[in-house]
């Protein structure tokens, strides 16, 4: 499994301060180790050309990041939005279905409309969180209720709005495997990291009289870019971790069932 799957199995009251720790410590003896180790001659026209350079990088560095985390809370959102649309057009396609009056004649779409709801919720979401990718057996499940349906008598209406509702969930599913198997490639880790990397080194750079307070202000600018990263990566992987989107649609699906026998 990816390493970011291990990552997010680690409760968030956890994953936000390992990393917080992780960055500030970082400021913390970067510092402290430049300010024993590394002397610098900087008089104050070289401190100010490191301050504008300092600034000016931290600007870009900042709308870097800024621009990550939109991307990562678009992506989320839109795979929220994907799978709510597609648990609507499950339930909806689960009424059609249920309400026919010929319930002898929709007897097997029924039973396979069921197993492939089991299908979504015990195998396909599990291997989604865990970032496996889907076998295909999804798409034998999926595709029994289509044959199921094509038997069905096609000029009825109300088979044909049983059509349109599978359409429009095999569009939502297939929107959620997307989904699900997208993240943020290494070519944006990269510039994230040594970004990150270019800014602290810059602010070691300038000079600051009280030692303490150069090692709390580098500190402090780790415990910020930490706090964005931890934001990028809870949003990178939707279906994964503390705050994962849930088969919550097809559970009710099931639980309508049950009422319903």
């Amino acid at each position: 499994m990816r390493l970011s799957y291990y990552i997010l199995q680690v409760p968030a009251f956890l994953l936000l301060p390992c990393i917080l720790i992780l960055f500030i410590a970082g400021g913390f003896v970067s510092t402290w180790l430049f300010r024993k180790y590394v002397k610098l001659n900087i008089s104050r026209s070289h401190n100010e050309a490191v301050g504008t350079v300092f600034a000016v990088l931290g600007g870009f560095y900042a709308l870097l990041l800024g621009f990550v985390v939109f991307l990562v809370w678009t992506a989320s959102n839109d795979a929220q939005n994907n799978a709510n649309r597609e648990g609507s057009w499950a339930r909806a396609l689960y009424r059609d279905i249920r309400y026919y009056p010929d319930t002898a004649q929709t007897g097997p779409l029924m039973h396979s409309y069921i197993h492939y709801v089991h299908y979504v919720i015990e195998q396909e979401y599990p291997k989604m969180e865990q970032m496996q990718p889907l076998t295909s057996a999804s798409r034998t499940d999926f595709d029994d209720v289509f044959r199921q349906v094509e038997q069905l008598n096609a000029h009825d209406p109300r088979i044909e709005q049983m059509f349109t509702a599978l359409n429009e969930l095999a569009t939502a599913r297939s929107l959620r495997q997307l989904d699900a198997s997208s993240e943020i490639p290494s070519e944006l880790w990269t510039p994230l990291i040594l970004g990150g990397g270019i800014i602290l080194l810059f602010s070691l750079m300038i000079d600051v009289e009280s030692k303490r307070l150069h090692i709390l202000i580098n500190s402090l600018l780790g415990a910020f870019i930490g706090l964005v990263i931890y934001l990028i990566i809870i949003l990178d992987h939707p279906f994964t971790g503390q705050i994962k989107i849930e088969p919550d649609e097809y559970r009710i699906i099931l639980q309508m069932d049950s009422r319903a026998k």
